[in-house]
């Protein structure tokens, strides 16, 4: 695993190990996995049709993802859309929906680069 590039991507590999106990296997498995969660596409189709429950749900998957993960990135870029979405409002999300997108695609991309290895 190239920590150095998933680090670039905003995920901080030796913290997520340490979450799992130190084992670096299952913390892996885990972090491959994270291309195929289903919240961060759920949260897009939620935002586009403006329902501002169910993107507030996607997003608080998502922000669970990230954090578990040690996606450090993401994590704090989707913590202002939760807090809106929290309060059943769509009002002002799309300030911080791009460095959202940011933060998902550079660490989609670099995991999914280790995955394919």
């Amino acid at each position: 695993m190239n920590r150095y590039k998933l680090t670039k991507a905003g995920v901080d590999v030796n913290d997520g190990i340490r979450r799992l106990g130190g084992n670096r296997e299952v913390y892996e498995r885990l972090l491959f996995m994270f291309p195929d969660d289903p919240s961060y596409n759920r949260m897009l189709l939620a935002i586009e049709n403006g329902d501002a429950e169910e993107s507030f749900a996607a997003a608080h998957a998502q922000k669970g993802v990230a954090g578990n993960l040690s996606l450090v990135d993401l994590h704090s870029a989707i913590l202002p859309l939760v807090e809106i979405f929290r309060a059943g409002t769509m009002e002002n999300h799309e300030q911080y929906l791009p460095e959202v997108k940011r933060c998902y695609e550079a660490a989609a991309k670099e995991i999914l680069a280790e995955r394919e290895g």
